[in-house]
C-alpha cells in the first residue's frame, strides 16, 4: 500500500495571496504606526481584488522569500519585520537569529491576531475568501490518475473548516477520503499526523511518501523513515531547493508530478 500524504498550503493550494492579506491586516493592527504600511496597504489591495501588480514589487518578493524559512502564523509577521527594517537574512540560521531578537510577547500577539484576521475575512465573505486561494495546475488530476494504486492523505496544520472548503473550491471534493484528511487537531508537528496514518491504514513508513514545501519538515519527519519529497512550485526558492537535494530530498515540480510523486506505486 502505497501513501501519498501532501501538506496543503504550498503544495495542494497556492494560498499565497490569502497569506498576504491577511499578514498585511495584522501587521496594521499590531503595529499601527509602521512606516511600512503605507507602500503595504496598496499591494495588500491589489492583492486581495485578485490583481498581479504586487507580485513584481520588491516588497512582496523579500516577504515572499522569507515564507520557508519560518512555521507558523507569527512567522509572516517576523517576515514583515524583516522587510521593514531591510535585515539581511540569507539562511535559516540568520533568520532564526533574528526570530530570537523578537519578544515573545509581541509574536503571541501576532500569532492570535493573525487567525483572528484570517477568520474575520473567512466569515465575513467566505466567497472572497475563497478566491483568494488558487489551484496548483494539472495536481488534482495527477492525483486522480493514480488514485487506484496510490492512497492521497492530507497532512496539514490547518483547520479543518478551512481545509474541507477549499478542497471542494479547488477540485478535489472526490480525491480524498475522509478519514485521510489530518488537520491541526492531529497534532502541532507532521511527524504527529504520519504516526496516524501510519495506524489508521497500516502503511509502513517505507510506504509512505510525504510532500512539503518547507525543507525544515522534511527533516522532521525523514526520521520516521517515510519517503520526503519538495514541493517545488509551493512557498520556496531555489535556496530550498539546493538544500534538498544536499539533504538527499527529491525535488518535484508540476511536470514531473507523476514521476516523482508516484515512483512508490
Amino acid at each position: 500500500m502505497h501513501i501519498l500524504a501532501l501538506d496543503f498550503d504550498g503544495v495542494l493550494c497556492d494560498s499565497s495571496r490569502e497569506v498576504f492579506v491577511v499578514a498585511v491586516d495584522t501587521y496594521a493592527a499590531v503595529e499601527p504606526n509602521s512606516a511600512l504600511l503605507g507602500q503595504l496597504m496598496p499591494l495588500r489591495d491589489d492583492a486581495a481584488a485578485g490583481g498581479n501588480e504586487h507580485l513584481d514589487t520588491e516588497i512582496y518578493r523579500r516577504f515572499r522569500d522569507l515564507l520557508p524559512l519560518g512555521n507558523r502564523a507569527e512567522d509572516f509577521g517576523v517576515s514583515l519585520q524583516a522587510v521593514e527594517k531591510e535585515a539581511v537574512i540569507s539562511d535559516q540560521e540568520a533568520y532564526d537569529a533574528f526570530y530570537r531578537k523578537i519578544g515573545q510577547r509581541w509574536l503571541d500577539r501576532f500569532h492570535r491576531r493573525f487567525y483572528e484576521c484570517r477568520g474575520g475575512l473567512r466569515e465575513g465573505d467566505v466567497r472572497r475568501w475563497l478566491q483568494l486561494h488558487l489551484p496548483f495546475p494539472g495536481l488534482a488530476d495527477a492525483l486522480r490518475r493514480h488514485k487506484e494504486r496510490t492512497h492521497p492523505a492530507v497532512a496539514t496544520a490547518k483547520d479543518a473548516r478551512s481545509v474541507h472548503l477549499l478542497l471542494d473550491e479547488l477540485g478535489f471534493d472526490d480525491v480524498f477520503d475522509s478519514k485521510l484528511i489530518l488537520d491541526k487537531q492531529t497534532g502541532v508537528e507532521k511527524t504527529h499526523h504520519l504516526r496516524v496514518l501510519h495506524e489508521r491504514t497500516g502503511a509502513e513508513f517505507e510506504d509512505i511518501t510525504f510532500v512539503d514545501d518547507k525543507v525544515n519538515h522534511l527533516v522532521r519527519v525523514a526520521e520516521l523513515g517515510v519517503r520526503p519529497v519538495l514541493a517545488g512550485w509551493g512557498f520556496n526558492t531555489e535556496r530550498e531547493h539546493e538544500l534538498a537535494r544536499v539533504l538527499g530530498f527529491e525535488v518535484a515540480d508540476l511536470e514531473r508530478v507523476d514521476e516523482v510523486l508516484f515512483k512508490g506505486e
